[in-house]
């Protein structure tokens, strides 16, 4: 019989995390030596299945049934399995006996105790019900690549969603941003090859993979999700594990053998900036980055544009004013108050776009991310105003020929990742070409360096001439978009709303 380790043995490990299956194996071994502490090695062995312990049933997986003790109540009474006596009869006395010592102090000083039982055990049957050994769990073989992800529960897989197969996948199949990056590594193989590359937020590993075939000198593959774990094992079916390190972590806590001759990085997010890894970029061009490195893409542009959306807003605002009858429009205030991510054709389109930022990574700041600015926009084409629209565009500077563009009238046969975010009013009103539009727009982060929670805030003025002042001009929007990781509270809608309300900036 193996020795056990002892309990305080056990606690001096340093914890582990242990997958569901591993911890119910190593609770079945500290089950079976806490039931061999009890007795000597060789009483226990009779009561053992093939030497293993006593083992609890499951019902299910991580269900622990309660433990039955197996021990006769009387030194000569035999242990009976389906009507027969077990050849363990001669094994088990010198244990029965042992027990029976035990009790025999406790069985004289509560005599009427004893006779009760004895009394109401009388009519039932002698068969001794033994408990089901539990069926081990089998060991789950993944790879090595893989054990940190094995591990990870549903909790973690909502805090990291960039590790779940299905976002792998909609983030690759078919996407415009992938064939801009396949096309613009091709054509500018002459920068990566014999060179050092950074990739950052590489995912799966596909653009180190890219950056690999085109003959670069060595790649570090950075990301601080698990995917990691993903790219490694992808990196050595490929055998590319010569060429390409992968490594988790943020750029601000890792420290690379040497520092980069480009860095490689599908950093744009909705609205270019929320939920970008923009930081990112900018950590690592500050730590290394050589001088006179690349950036791919380094160029980016976000663009405003007024539009007349009646069925999507009908679809997704008004639809709650009236649902079978039933006045919902407390729900409407909630879609108001946020941006919509979705697939205009461009066709309702009022102005002309209006460039709100403009950013060069090789020489940006933080302070030049956050947007707070005099917009202007010019009328196309009469209609009612129903919504802002927000699209980017990203270009590398060495190829300028190739862009990843957002702009809804432009057609491609493949997926756009961000596609446009849909800025609903509150009222929609008619823009007409004689008159002027100005305004300003905010766009910036709640929190500092924090990405994922960002507010847009629009004042829109309408008048006969421009009038940067807006003195002699008629206030049509004043209204707040917030774009949060989790659900608004109440406050947070309230603020959302439009100031003019929802007839106060109607206009025929």
């Amino acid at each position: 019989m193996p020795r056990m380790k002892s309990k305080n043995a056990l606690n001096q490990k340093k914890p582990v995390k242990l997958s569901l299956a591993e911890f119910h194996n190593q609770l079945d071994k500290m089950q079976t030596a806490k039931t061999c502490e009890k007795t000597s090695a060789e009483n226990c062995k009779p009561f053992f299945w093939n030497g293993s312990g006593i083992s609890n049933g499951t019902r299910g997986r991580g269900v622990c049934c309660e433990k039955l003790s197996i021990v006769a109540q009387k030194e000569e009474c035999a242990i009976v399995q389906n009507g027969a006596t077990t050849k363990a009869r001669g094994l088990f006395q010198s244990t029965v006996k042992s027990v029976a010592q035990l009790k025999n102090h406790s069985e004289k000083s509560d005599n009427s105790k004893s006779a009760n039982q004895t009394d109401a055990t009388q009519g039932r049957s002698k068969k001794r019900v033994r408990s089901a050994r539990r069926i081990p769990t089998p060991p789950r073989m993944v790879p090595k690549e893989l054990e940190d992800l094995d591990r990870m529960t549903s909790a973690d897989f909502r805090h990291d969603t960039a590790a779940r197969l299905d976002v792998m996948r909609n983030r690759q199949k078919d996407q415009e941003h992938m064939y801009f990056f396949q096309n613009v590594i091709h054509h500018q193989r002459h920068l990566i090859k014999d060179r050092t590359i950074l990739v950052l937020c590489c995912g799966t590993g596909t653009l180190a993979l890219m950056a690999a075939r085109m003959g670069a000198k060595r790649v570090y593959a950075v990301d601080y999700s698990k995917v990691t774990g993903y790219a490694t094992l992808v990196v050595r079916q490929n055998g590319y594990e010569g060429v390409i390190t992968v490594m988790n972590g943020r750029m601000k806590d890792l420290k690379l053998p040497t520092k980069v001759d480009g860095i490689i990085c599908n950093w744009m997010g909705y609205c270019l900036l929320y939920e970008s890894e923009i930081l990112e970029v900018l950590a690592a061009r500050d730590r290394w980055l050589k001088k006179g490195g690349f950036i791919l893409p380094d160029l980016g542009a976000l663009y405003l544009v007024a539009s007349e959306e009646h069925k999507l807003k009908s679809d997704r605002c008004n639809h709650w004013r009236n649902v079978y009858g039933f006045n919902m429009n407390a729900i409407r205030r909630y879609a108001l108050a946020e941006p919509c991510v979705t697939l205009t054709t461009g066709k309702k389109l009022l102005t002309m776009a209006h460039c709100v930022l403009r950013l060069d990574l090789k020489r940006a700041r933080r302070e030049d991310l956050f947007i707070d600015r005099n917009i202007r926009l010019s009328v196309s084409r009469e209609g009612y105003l129903e919504c802002f629209l927000l699209f980017f565009e990203v270009q590398f500077s060495s190829s300028l020929n190739f862009k990843l563009s957002c702009n809804p009238c432009l057609k491609s046969p493949f997926k756009s990742l961000w596609m446009q975010s849909v800025l609903f009013v509150e009222q929609p009103f008619v823009m007409r070409k004689k008159l002027h539009y100005t305004g300003n727009l905010k766009f910036k982060t709640l929190k500092p360096n924090n990405f994922n929670e960002m507010e847009i805030c629009i004042e829109f003025y309408e008048g006969s001439e421009y009038d940067d002042d807006w003195v002699m001009c008629t206030l049509r929007v004043a209204k707040r978009w917030l774009m949060l990781e989790g659900f608004q509270t109440l406050s947070d809608v309230e603020s959302c709303q439009d100031e003019q309300g929802e007839t106060g900036g109607l206009y025929l």
